[in-house]
């Protein structure tokens, strides 16, 4: 499977070398690396782009930009390690002050439309490029306020409860756009748990489903990826309004 692209000008991907400037434990598995770029100093990307990083021994891997395109001397990565490959392996080592080597920016997942409603649908590490996507438009609704060209939805799913990380953050998102709306769903929840529970699609607002103007974006695991099609599909969403990438 592949993303559909729109017809924005891409960059020429180059050679980046950089270290880290800051790493945090959002788990014991999910870690976000900002990345200071040393040379060269400064990059521009697409919201929704991807690095290919060296992670040793002629091995490279690929991880979404999670940082607004507006910040060019820095970027942040989300980077899960459960899966225990080599990136697993590289990232797991990775400490403030370490050199990285990266390609990039790379890859056409973006914005496909900035008006009408847009729907993102991410688990756990798939946020990444929604995020640098999000804040993209956050940015631009703060600087021309043309809240009423889009509507944004979030639906991100996690697991269990305590895999739940940017929560506040897209809550107070919530506050200041409020054409932004932000929901959580969790297919193993506890009782307690009293937000959605099961599959992510299944917390898709329906009257999105018949709307023209709708533009949906996924990004997550190859079988998530594949369930929302289908349920999109079954929808009768027109292709033209999906955009994916799997990882």
């Amino acid at each position: 499977m592949a993303g559909r692209a729109n017809n924005i000008k891409m960059n020429k991907p180059q050679k980046y070398k950089g270290h880290v400037a800051y790493k945090d434990a959002y788990s014991s598995k999910v870690f976000l690396f900002t990345i200071q770029l040393d040379e060269p100093q400064t990059i521009e990307f697409i919201a929704g782009q991807f690095l290919s990083i060296s992670v040793g021994n002629g091995v490279t891997r690929q991880y979404s930009i999670a940082s607004s395109p507006s910040r060019q001397t820095t970027i942040d990565l989300l980077v899960d390690i459960g899966p225990g490959g080599p990136g697993s392996q590289f990232f797991s080592k990775l400490e403030t002050g370490n050199q990285i080597e990266c390609i990039g920016p790379m890859g056409k997942f973006n914005l496909s439309s900035e008006e009408g409603n847009v729907v993102m649908l991410a688990t756990g590490t798939g946020i990444a490029p929604f995020r640098s996507m999000l804040d993209h438009l956050f940015e631009k609704q703060k600087q021309f306020q043309d809240f009423s060209q889009r509507n944004i939805y979030l639906y991100l799913g996690f697991r269990y409860e305590e895999n739940i990380f940017w929560h506040d953050y897209f809550e107070s998102k919530q506050i200041e756009n409020p054409n932004f709306h932000y929901t959580v769903t969790l297919s193993q929840p506890t009782p307690a748990w009293t937000g959605k529970k099961g599959y992510i699609q299944n917390g898709i607002d329906t009257n999105l489903l018949t709307e023209k103007n709708t533009h949906f974006y996924i990004c997550g695991g190859a079988k998530m990826v594949k369930g929302v099609l289908e349920f999109l599909h079954q929808n009768n969403v027109p292709e033209e309004n999906l955009h994916f990438e799997p990882f």
